[in-house]
């Protein structure tokens, strides 16, 4: 990382990975003990779960494009699995077969009997992404959405992604503008689809008044079920009634039991994103384990996949035979290319060549396997106009050329 990270979706990252590292430590029953009557935190360090660990690539995803590219993203989540973070077996398969090759979105879509995931995973990861679409909420919903489908298709889990990505946006929001718990949730239930998280949020809205945590966990759930229904409106029955108080929050999200690290992951983000960074007590940054360095690339280090227009007159091409190592293939996400004449770019999985007035001359399909990423279909530009000084037969061993050179000892490319 050259550029420092600031800003709203940086700060619900940090709220987001506080509370599921503190969180989580209430899961030993020794600790619960002894902190939960006193109201204290335990000692450090506080590691965190596959929580914040999908929650770093959600950011270091938007961070690198300023825009959601659901390619990388699923394939960042399947490279960066770590099965010990706490995934569920379900997630831990699918990560898995993702990162062999599987297609995600039919590995997801056939969970559960081909119902998808109804659970609370989508949720727990999206505050930082909502956080970036302050500026208007309703952009956020799209890209939640997207985020949410690569490994939960259900319903109840996209409307739990949807809401806490909205509430993270009207989160940053409030920092300038009043918004009473009422008006905040009201504003969060608006833009969420019609279904068990909207009629939760519902009901939360009716139980801000509680004096205490016990009657809303009792109504809204804990995370117990790790659904997203039972998860989504606590915590942010938790978030809306403390907005301006990021201890006390998290403090109560966890209060409830049941999926506690989850639970103030999202609470934590949320909150986050209105209080800043600033509002996280010091001590709990410090206790938490430190983020991963892969979580802040450089903002905008991934250009724009488009090039500088389409193809004119596209015809199929072969597919050069190489393979790129993991290393080389985010390389070459960054653009850059050893023949700088000519440029790459990237757009949920595919490639572009271009020339270094950004139009483009081929474009590749790619896919990721056992050995590596490879390309598994091309097409070349035929229009004289836009590739000039390609004749018949040289076009196949110039790019064969280009490919080969960004995986030097990566592969084999043809003649």
């Amino acid at each position: 990382m050259t550029t420092p990270h600031t800003g709203p979706a940086l700060d619900a990252l940090q709220g987001l990975s506080v509370g599921d590292a503190l969180g989580a430590q209430f899961f030993v029953p020794a600790t619960a003990r002894t902190h939960f009557a006193a109201g204290t935190t335990p000692p450090g360090p506080w590691p965190w779960t596959d929580d914040t660990e999908m929650a770093c690539s959600v950011y270091a995803a938007h961070t690198e494009r300023g825009a959601l590219d659901v390619f990388d993203l699923t394939h960042a989540f399947a490279r960066r699995h770590d099965f010990d973070r706490g995934y569920g077996p379900s997630a831990n398969r699918l990560l898995r077969l993702v990162r062999e090759g599987g297609d995600a979105r039919e590995l997801a879509a056939g969970l559960f009997d081909g119902r998808g995931s109804y659970g609370n995973g989508a949720a727990m990861r999206v505050a930082p992404l909502g956080a970036a679409y302050a500026a208007d909420p309703v952009e956020a919903v799209r890209p939640a959405v997207e985020t949410a489908l690569i490994t939960h298709t259900h319903p109840q889990a996209v409307d739990g992604a949807v809401a806490v990505a909205v509430a993270a946006a009207f989160a940053v929001r409030a920092r300038t503008t009043r918004m009473t718990p009422e008006g905040f949730l009201a504003e969060v239930r608006r833009l969420t689809p019609s279904g068990a998280v909207r009629d939760g949020l519902g009901e939360a809205i009716a139980l801000l008044a509680e004096p205490g945590h016990e009657r809303a966990a009792r109504v809204l759930g804990n995370g117990s079920r790790t659904s997203a229904a039972d998860t989504v409106p606590y915590a942010l029955w938790c978030a809306a009634r403390r907005l301006t108080d990021y201890p006390a929050a998290v403090r109560e999200a966890v209060a409830a039991g049941g999926d506690m690290d989850t639970v103030a992951a999202i609470t934590g983000g949320v909150v986050a994103a209105r209080t800043g960074t600033a509002g996280i007590p010091a001590a709990w940054l410090a206790a938490r384990e430190p983020l991963p360095a892969w979580a802040f690339p450089e903002p905008g280090g991934v250009p724009d996949g488009r090039g500088g227009a389409d193809l004119l007159v596209p015809r199929p091409h072969p597919v050069p035979d190489v393979v790129w190592t993991d290393a080389q293939w985010q390389a070459l996400r960054t653009g850059v290319l050893p023949d700088r004449r000519w440029r790459a770019r990237t757009r949920e999985g595919v490639l572009r060549l271009c020339r270094a007035d950004g139009h483009p001359v081929w474009e590749l399909a790619v896919a990721p396997g056992r050995a590596g990423w490879r390309p598994v279909s091309a097409v070349v530009e035929t229009c004289p106009h836009r590739a000039p000084g390609l004749r018949d037969g040289e076009d196949a061993g110039l790019l064969a050329r280009l490919l080969g050179a960004a995986a030097p000892g990566g592969g084999t490319a043809g003649p």
